[in-house]
């Protein structure tokens, strides 16, 4: 199994981009695509959650509203005792008026309006008298009642209430991954064929996501081009050689879209600018064992594009076209350019670039 170095680029804008819009759970490309395959399962799943929260909820307040009612009924037990034994005793004191003399009589007179008074309160509306602190209780329990009532008959209501901050909160994360649906599919073919890549023997080694930037730039006079900086799929070295990789899953529409940067020229481009670094580390002595009696041996990487979805049907100067099905063979099965010594010491100098 090939050496390999780095997470594909696309994933690693994409994570970027879903870190700053709040979302940091997904960092593979599995996790991303098993959360859109499963969205509606997950909804479902949701909801069967907060519908089993409310069955509990449900069995909690009954059994709190059974608890407020037994103390209630207890205290209202206790407040009726009460007023019986008042409303005898105040029969009591006024039965016994009679039986004093004028001098207590009169001074009883004003007492005994408002015991009588009392006296009729307890004898007319002894109910209410009872039921009168427990208003409050009353209505509590009346509330948790309705409460109860309105969970059982209108569950689905519920549900989706409990439910609607969470499942907003999906639509969410399913939105922000539409939105970036370009950069999925890039990391999508790029994971691939990065694992197909993988598969090489383990004198191969493969970069992902290799990235350069010049100062100064690396000028390309044929094209009047100064490079400031590259981005490279993938970078193969192994026996056979060195293979700079681009990877599209495109669709046709955007093969065919003049407005996309061709894959070709970025191919070139980064060839050039790797071409000129690489030949003049070996001059300088920078990179082991390509240093001969002869002279310096040159490096020459060669280019693939790795179509995922179609190829084109015409052939292109100086890049290969290939399916992520054929590229693993085909490296390994080109003439060998390397020794095992030289491929060391080159992988070792490409990943030094990016320390």
């Amino acid at each position: 199994m090939a050496r390999i170095y780095r997470q594909v680029g696309s994933l690693t804008q994409l994570i970027a981009e879903l870190e700053s819009e709040g979302i940091g759970d997904f960092r593979t490309i599995d996790k991303i695509r098993s959360f859109q395959n499963d969205y509606n399962h997950s909804l479902d799943r949701i909801r069967q959650k907060y519908g089993e929260i409310l069955r509990h909820e449900v069995v909690d307040l009954e059994s709190e509203y059974e608890r407020l009612s037994l103390k209630l009924h207890r205290k209202i037990q206790e407040r009726e005792s009460l007023l019986i034994h008042e409303l005898e005793e105040l029969k009591g004191t006024l039965a016994g008026n009679e039986e004093r003399n004028m001098f207590m009589r009169l001074f009883f007179f004003f007492r005994k309006r408002r015991l009588t008074k009392r006296k009729a309160v307890l004898e007319n509306a002894f109910e209410n008298e009872v039921e009168r602190p427990f208003r409050k209780g009353f209505a509590k329990i009346d509330s948790l009642r309705s409460e109860i009532e309105d969970r059982k008959n209108n569950p689905e209501e519920w549900i989706e209430r409990y439910s609607a901050s969470d499942i907003e909160e999906q639509e969410r994360i399913l939105s922000v991954f539409r939105k970036h649906k370009s950069l999925f599919y890039g990391a999508e073919g790029e994971e691939r064929v990065a694992r197909e890549l993988s598969r090489l023997p383990d004198m191969y080694t493969v970069i992902n996501d290799y990235r350069l930037e010049f100062s100064p730039p690396v000028y390309d006079k044929n094209n009047d081009d100064r490079i400031f900086s590259i981005q490279i799929d993938h970078v193969v070295v192994g026996p056979t050689g060195l293979y700079l990789v681009e990877t599209k899953n495109w669709s046709r529409d955007s093969m065919e879209n003049p407005e996309l940067f061709s894959p070709i020229k970025q191919l070139k481009r980064s060839n050039f600018a790797i071409f000129v670094l690489l030949n003049q580390a070996v001059e300088r002595g920078d990179i082991d064992n390509f240093s001969t009696h002869w002279g310096n041996k040159k490096i020459s990487p060669k280019n693939i594009l790795c179509l995922m979805n179609r190829r084109p049907n015409q052939e292109f100067q100086y890049v290969r076209t290939l399916s992520e099905h054929q590229i693993a063979s085909y490296v390994r099965n080109q003439r060998s350019a390397f020794s095992q010594n030289e491929v060391e010491s080159l992988a070792e100098n490409l990943l030094s670039q990016i320390a």
